[in-house]
């Protein structure tokens, strides 16, 4: 294989030369992105690199499956080995966003360049997309490519060279004491009473509240645990007895409020069964409704915003009792490790990159030590 450098609309092109398998000469035309000014020697350098990776890896030059039908095949091969929820999440966005794109693209694997994956992630953010569910795409056609590297399809994986959007940084909204109290006031009777008054006690995610079983409390040893889930799917709700990450999984105490709580609802439950008869849904989950069907993750969200629609609290999301809960700890003096491991963090980062703006206290009580100490 040979290789020259060429110049189009003012930049270079690396053309390669080769023998296709019937002995007849062809040439590909791969964009370097550099503009023609000041770049021959790193040009030159580009196209030595290309023909090299080719050469080295037995690149097959001519073959001509598209992306978008090596992603959907790379898909099934990985659906055994990620969780049901995971897969669904993959595959939604593989049909609604890139599989359109390429398709409508027509570029075989082999050809596709980083601008053409930049220009996917552009249109996206031009489009609406949050920065947040391009990097989510970018991380599946990324390894998507790996595994096109892997198996010799590709020289290298383009998705390498790409520049991602800067995600927003969002600070989570959070309520007081006081109107937490009085959210879980005007949630009384409610279908997601139970949701709330446990989410706003313990600051569990939606997916732990809804998949928290009877079996998970101990009221002997008064405690709580998680350690199973209720996602919502593409294809409905998956039940599953794993959490989001391993640190997810926790047991923490039963206070005596939630003990109460949870004592009462059971038998609310019990009453409920003899009244519906053969119509009551039994079910071995705390959050449910009256006849015992499991309350659904997106019918809480809705639920949840209709409340607040028609009360004088300020408008949050469900998520957000998880930030209030955090606040609540981490003002009562709670570090942020203590505060990591209560909300089942996996890492002590992602607690201080959501919550390290509360810690405004501790700031207060340094900046007094300064002054008592540069002022004496």
């Amino acid at each position: 294989m040979t290789g020259s450098l060429q110049i189009k609309n003012g930049k270079y092109y690396a053309v390669l030369n080769f023998k296709d398998n019937e002995g007849k000469r062809r040439q590909k035309w791969i964009s370097l992105d550099m503009e023609i000014k000041n770049n021959k020697r790193k040009a030159e350098q580009a196209l030595k690199k290309l023909v090299a990776e080719y050469e080295s890896k037995k690149i097959d030059i001519i073959n001509k499956q598209s992306f978008s039908d090596f992603m959907g095949e790379w898909l099934k091969v990985i659906k055994a080995s990620v969780k049901l929820n995971t897969y669904n999440g993959y595959k939604f966005h593989y049909n609604k966003h890139i599989k359109p794109y390429f398709d409508k693209l027509g570029v075989a694997v082999v050809d596709l360049t980083p601008m053409h994956i930049q220009n996917y992630y552009n249109s996206k953010i031009s489009e609406g997309l949050s920065a947040s569910t391009v990097k989510r795409q970018h991380a599946n056609i990324h390894k998507a490519l790996d595994c096109a590297l892997r198996m010799n399809i590709i020289p290298y994986n383009p998705a390498d060279r790409i520049t991602l959007p800067k995600r927003e940084h969002y600070t989570g909204k959070f309520y007081d004491e006081s109107q937490l109290k009085q959210l879980m006031e005007i949630c009384k009777g409610t279908p997601i009473e139970s949701c709330v008054f446990l989410t706003v006690n313990y600051g569990f995610r939606r997916s732990e509240v809804l998949g928290l079983k009877w079996s998970a409390v101990n009221f002997t040893e008064n405690t709580i645990t998680v350690n199973h889930t209720a996602v919502l799917t593409i294809g409905g709700v998956v039940y599953e007895d794993s959490t989001k990450n391993k640190a997810s999984l926790r047991t923490l105490p039963l206070t005596d409020g939630v003990k109460s709580y949870l004592l009462e609802l059971r038998e609310h439950q019990k009453d409920m069964e003899e009244q519906f008869g053969d119509c009551y849904h039994k079910s071995e989950y705390i959050c449910t409704y009256d006849d015992g069907r499991e309350i659904p993750p997106d019918y809480v969200t809705h639920k949840f915003a209709k409340i607040l629609a028609t009360s004088d609290l300020p408008k949050i999301r469900f998520h957000d009792l998880r930030h209030s809960a955090a606040s609540l700890l981490i003002n009562s003096g709670f570090n942020l490790k203590e505060v990591q491991e209560w909300l089942g963090h996996s890492n002590i980062a992602t607690t201080g990159n959501i919550y390290s703006h509360l810690q405004y206290a501790s700031k207060v009580n340094m900046a007094k030590r300064f002054n008592e100490l540069l002022t004496k």
